[in-house]
């Protein structure tokens, strides 16, 4: 609840500091004395339009302070609080708004600077205002929903449905998503499965075409290669005075001076080492023999395996090693294609089991629903006869939601169920019920409306609502019968009502007198709260017009009766 109202340099207010009680907050004043600023201050902190001629004081930033006692057993508010990261040691949560020159604003948290998206959000769970613009909610027909699920006390079946719908939905893009990304794919797929099944069966082997062209190379030039060996195996050693025998002779010869020379020994031993290596050259020369196959069909296969590398190197236009990497890529698409294709079937088979447990829990909803409005619309109807709408008829009229595409699973859902409801009212005998909007006069919408907050009282999480003049057109026994309606909600809730009613007046639990006076010529209001003294005196005020001893006498019975029914 509202426990603290503090206004500086606002509309007439210089300054300003009124003190919320629980319970019944009665505002009241002679027309023109500003009782309105009260609640369109409270507006403004809560994200309302920023407007010229809010600033009393051109040159100075008004400044708006909200402060409220936290209902510790509102668990959505405590979440709400927790998500934002505010502190509230002491229980307490502040609102501030300042409006500087231009009408430039900023909002405020308990000092931290925050956006008016998320001051907006806390408006909805902390503030209910009831004016006749409020009253435009009531032709929503997601508002009227709304209230039968308040009133069936289904809330949680339906957040239950509406986290469901949000997941399913999401699913259905996806899987929309990735039909469309496997259609795409699927002349692509159809080429890679050619392509991998082409360089596949040639069985490719890394650096295949090198080896096979040194291969090749070696079988075009065998026989020169095998002469070559022989040649220079009989140079070095077969024929006469043979390079081995000569070099050999030259050691036996050079041998015995080598202990004579450093020279000579060093010469002696590289010789040795000279007929070492002609013999290791020799040895490996010899292999090719045994390496070189003379059969001419073994060139020809190489020829023609070439070939089919070189054709393929052609046509995919890489070497063969870019091949292999293309080969294990394209492989792997082929292999997530296939995955995809496969989790495509397995979504299809969540989305069809979740949509399939939807409609059954929508169903079930829609049937709690219809059960808890025959009743509501019998308590609504008991109510407004007490507002002096005696032959009201009220029918909650249900209907399936439309099925707008065969194509989508959901169709025929929406977040909050598979229904849509119209409220339809008549307010007199013999007259046809038509929805609200065309059949309510405006004072009959605002009895509607009072008597829904009326009903949902208990069913609703505590908040501040506040009555702004809705007792226009009113008076009479139906005054007294409105202000034990509005006198019940502040049981629960706390109320702040701006009224013209001694009988609505005279059920408050605190009493705020507002009037206007002049301040150096300029305009500016006070605000009194009132003692029991004072409120007897203002209610005769408000009865009468004077302060008569008929008025204060009329205030008595007032005051005294309207203690009785409130007990």
């Amino acid at each position: 609840m509202i426990k603290l109202l503090k206004l500086e340099n606002f509309i007439i207010v210089k300054k300003l500091e009124v003190k919320f009680g629980q319970g019944l907050q009665i505002l009241t004043g002679e027309t023109g004395t500003g009782k309105s600023i009260i609640v369109g201050a409270i507006d403004t902190v809560f994200a309302g339009n920023v407007k010229p001629g809010m600033l009393l004081d051109e040159n100075i930033t008004a400044r708006l302070e909200l402060t409220f006692s936290l209902d510790k057993e509102n668990k959505s508010l405590q979440q709400l609080i927790e998500n934002h990261e505010i502190e509230t040691d002491d229980g307490e949560i502040t609102f501030t708004r300042e409006i500087s020159t231009g009408l430039k604003s900023r909002s405020y948290i308990n000092g931290r600077r925050v956006s008016l998206q998320i001051i907006s959000i806390f408006r909805e769970m902390l503030i209910d205002f009831h004016s006749q613009r409020d009253q435009q909610k009531l032709f929503d027909n997601a508002y009227q929903l709304a209230v039968v699920d308040a009133y069936a006390g289904i809330g949680k079946q339906v957040e239950e449905f509406s986290i469901k719908f949000n997941i399913t939905e999401s699913k259905i893009r996806e899987l929309d998503k990735l039909k469309q990304r496997e259609k795409e794919l699927s002349e692509k797929i159809k080429l890679y499965e050619y392509q991998l099944q082409e360089i596949t069966d040639l069985h490719l082997k890394p650096k295949e075409d090198e080896e096979l062209l040194a291969e090749l190379n070696l079988l075009s030039h065998a026989e020169e290669i095998v002469y070559l060996a022989g040649s220079m195996e009989q140079s070095i050693y077969e024929q006469e005075n043979s390079v081995y025998d000569e070099i050999n002779n030259y050691v036996s010869r050079l041998l015995k001076f080598a202990e004579d020379a450093d020279c000579i020994g060093n010469a002696v031993t590289s010789l040795k080492d000279a007929l070492i290596n002609l013999q290791e050259a020799v040895n490996e020369i010899g292999k090719i023999k045994d390496m070189i196959n003379l059969d001419q069909d073994r060139k020809d296969i190489i020829e023609s395996r070439l070939d089919q590398l070189n054709v393929l190197k052609s046509k995919y236009r890489m070497d063969l090693s870019a091949i292999l990497i293309y080969q294990q890529e394209i492989a792997s698409e082929i292999a997530s294609y296939s995955s995809g294709q496969e989790k495509v079937t397995e979504l299809q088979k969540e989305i069809d089991t979740e949509v399939k447990e939807l409609f059954r829990q929508a169903t079930e909803i829609s049937k709690l629903r219809q059960q808890s409005s025959r009743v509501l619309e019998k308590e609504i109807r008991e109510n407004l006869k007490s507002l002096a709408i005696p032959e009201a008829e009220v029918e909650f009229a249900f209907s399936k939601t439309a099925v707008n595409s065969q194509a989508n699973p959901l169709s025929g859902l929406v977040i909050t169920g598979q229904d849509e409801v119209n409220i339809l009212f008549s307010a007199n005998k013999g007259i046809k019920i038509q929805p609200l909007k065309f059949s309510a006069s405006g004072g009959e919408m605002s009895r509607f409306l009072l008597t829904l907050k009326k009903i949902l009282t208990g069913k609703l999480e505590k908040r501040t609502i506040i009555f702004d003049e809705i007792d226009t057109g009113i008076g009479g026994r139906t005054a007294g019968l409105l202000g034990e309606f509005i006198s019940s909600i502040s049981r629960y809730h706390q109320v702040i009502c701006i009224t013209h009613l001694a009988q609505i007046a005279a059920f408050s639990e605190q009493h705020f007198l507002i009037e206007k006076y002049s301040d150096k010529s300029l305009p500016a209001i006070t605000v009194t709260e009132l003692n029991k003294e004072q409120k007897r005196t203002e209610i005769a005020r408000m009865l009468a017009g004077s302060k008569s001893e008929l008025a204060l006498h009329y205030a008595d019975e007032i005051i005294k009766g309207q203690g009785k029914n409130s007990d």
